[in-house]
């Protein structure tokens, strides 16, 4: 009894081990889409013919404290489609993003919070996408989801023989409120988020060393994996549903613990 009440004191007093050190989080965005325009210093708005609607700064509206993105169709036939980027001008590397959305899709459109390497495909081999980067789809829906989405991966080239995927679907009807999309990812694979919990780990893809620009996007076909356009178009800017809302986004990159 003696010797186990000394052993007992022994290992209460003994000092517990230290964990390990973890990486901390450095927040380098914290956009709230404030004013009346984006921030030119982060934000491009991308302009010009893509597959067969127009990318267009009337598509695009800071308003209310949101980034707002309506694809519409013009009184000549013309389909306007939103394309916000940062790139050349803010990227992340290996770190997390998270942006609170709310959509309302029709068939015919995909809007998408993503992410793209400037250097995607550099190689054309699946096997390089670390050092070449990936197109991570963090968030991605098309009127056909019914307000459901998806993440996807894509790396390698997009030519057929080279390029590689990977993609799981959420159908739970979500869009219509506010939620909190994000990606985490390193050299194990990327963490999908959900208002802030995990809901998806993929690591068929190599994880992206490389820095990855912002993107929020909407873009249009006749006819495609989307759905089908309305023979009408989707109406003006004023009446169309067809929208896409960012009230705010985050960026964190790792910060290695001290030694």
């Amino acid at each position: 009894m003696m010797l186990h009440k000394l052993l007992t004191a022994l290992l209460l007093a003994a000092p517990a081990a230290l964990p390990a050190a973890e990486s901390a989080w450095k927040l380098t965005l914290d956009e709230n889409f404030d004013g009346h325009q984006l921030n030119p210093q982060i934000w491009n708005v991308e302009t010009g013919p893509r597959r067969d609607a127009l990318n267009s700064p009337l598509a695009v509206d800071v308003t209310g404290g949101k980034l707002l993105i309506t694809t519409f169709t013009d009184a000549t036939g013309v389909t306007h489609c939103g394309f916000v980027t940062s790139r050349h001008k803010f990227f992340l590397t290996q770190g997390k993003t998270v942006a609170r959305c709310r959509f309302a899709v029709q068939p015919g459109t995909q809007v998408a919070f993503w992410a793209q390497s400037p250097t995607y495909g550099k190689s054309a081999d699946p096997a390089q996408a670390a050092t070449d980067g990936v197109e991570i789809d963090i968030m991605e829906t098309t009127g056909l989801m019914k307000g459901g989405y998806q993440y996807a991966l894509h790396w390698g080239s997009y030519k057929p023989e080279t390029h590689k995927t990977s993609s799981l679907k959420f159908p739970a009807p979500v869009g219509g409120q506010w939620h909190d999309y994000g990606v985490e990812w390193d050299d194990t694979g990327y963490r999908f988020t959900f208002d802030g919990k995990v809901v998806a780990t993929d690591v068929k893809c190599p994880g992206s060393k490389v820095p990855e620009y912002l993107l929020f996007t909407s873009e249009s076909d006749i006819k495609s994996w989307n759905g089908e356009r309305p023979k009408v178009g989707y109406g003006s800017k004023q009446t169309s549903v067809n929208k896409f809302e960012i009230d705010w986004v985050k960026v964190w990159e790792r910060v290695a613990p001290a030694k």
